[in-house]
C-alpha cells in the first residue's frame, strides 16, 4: 500500500442531477476512506478555467476514475451534439492523448459503471482494463484495493530451488534391466518348408527355454532361427512386458 494518500480525479458527464449525486456520493466516501479524491463539484470557479483545471488535475493524479455511462461515452468519442458536454469532450481528448503519450501503456485511467449493462459505454481506450462497480459493497473494496494497491492475495516470499535425487537405475544384466531385441532382417521370401524343424524348435524353448541348432554348414541353420524370430517376435515381446513390467513406462 503506498505510505501517501493517492490522488485520484473522478471524470463523468452531467447526465442528470440524480446521476451528479451519485458521483458526489462516491467523491466523498473515497475522501472518508483516505483517498484524496478531486471532482468539478468542489470548485465553484477555478482561476485557471476550466479547460486548464482540468488538464492539470488529468497531470497531476494518480488516477482517473471515468464514470461510464451513455452520454459519457458520446461525447469522450466526439459524438455528442454540437455545442453540448464540451467539458467532457475536452477531458476525453487530455485522456486519449495521455494514453496515446504512454504508448498504450495505461495504469492512470480506471473505468467505473454504476449500471451493470453499461459494457458497450467504456471507451475503447480503456476497455482492455479492469472495470469496477462501486455501487456495490464488492465493487466498492475491488476499486479500493486498486486504489490503494492492495490485492486480495499477498506474494508469498520466493524459496530455494530443491535438490532432488537422480532416479533410480538397475545396471545391465539385472532381473529389471531392459529387454532388448535385436533388430531381425526381413523375412527370407524364398524361405519355404522347414514347418518340423520350427515346430522343433518351439517345442524345445516352451519346455527347457533353451534350443540349439546344429548340423553342416550352409543347410539354413540360420535362416531358421531368423524365420522363428520373426514369427514369434509379438508373442516373447508380450511375455517380456510380463516378466518385466518396468518396460511399460
Amino acid at each position: 500500500m503506498a505510505s501517501d494518500p493517492p490522488k485520484v480525479l473522478i471524470s463523468y458527464s452531467h447526465d442528470s442531477p440524480q446521476h451528479a449525486q451519485h458521483v458526489l456520493e462516491l467523491a466523498n466516501r473515497l475522501r472518508a476512506d483516505g483517498i484524496d479524491c478531486t471532482i468539478d463539484q468542489y470548485f465553484v470557479a477555478p482561476a485557471e478555467g476550466w479547460p486548464r483545471w482540468m488538464d492539470k488535475q488529468i497531470r497531476d493524479s494518480d488516477f482517473v476514475v471515468m464514470v461510464c455511462t451513455e452520454a459519457y461515452y458520446q461525447r469522450v468519442i466526439g459524438e455528442e451534439k454540437p455545442g453540448k458536454g464540451l467539458g467532457v469532450r475536452w477531458e476525453g481528448h487530455l485522456i486519449y492523448q495521455a494514453i496515446y503519450s504512454a504508448e498504450s501503456m495505461n495504469t492512470k485511467f480506471i473505468p467505473v459503471l454504476f449500471e451493470s449493462d453499461n459494457y458497450a459505454h467504456i471507451p475503447a481506450p480503456v476497455q482492455s482494463t479492469t472495470f469496477h462497480f462501486p455501487q456495490t459493497e464488492d465493487g466498492y473494496e475491488d476499486l479500493y484495493r486498486r486504489l490503494t494497491n492492495q490485492p486480495h492475495a499477498l506474494k508469498p516470499a520466493l524459496g530455494k530451488l530443491r535438490s532432488l535425487p537422480p532416479a533410480e537405475r538397475k545396471s545391465e544384466g539385472t532381473a529389471d534391466s531392459a529387454v532388448v531385441f535385436p533388430n531381425f532382417p526381413g523375412l527370407n521370401p524364398f524361405f519355404t518348408g522347414r514347418e518340423r524343424v520350427l515346430a522343433q524348435l518351439q517345442e524345445a524353448l516352451d519346455a527347457h527355454g533353451r534350443a540349439v541348432l546344429s548340423g553342416l554348414g550352409g543347410i539354413g541353420k540360420t535362416q531358421a532361427s531368423v524365420e522363428y524370430a520373426q514369427q514369434h517376435l509379438t508373442e516373447y515381446a508380450l511375455r517380456a512386458l510380463v516378466t518385466h513390467p518396468r518396460q511399460r513406462r
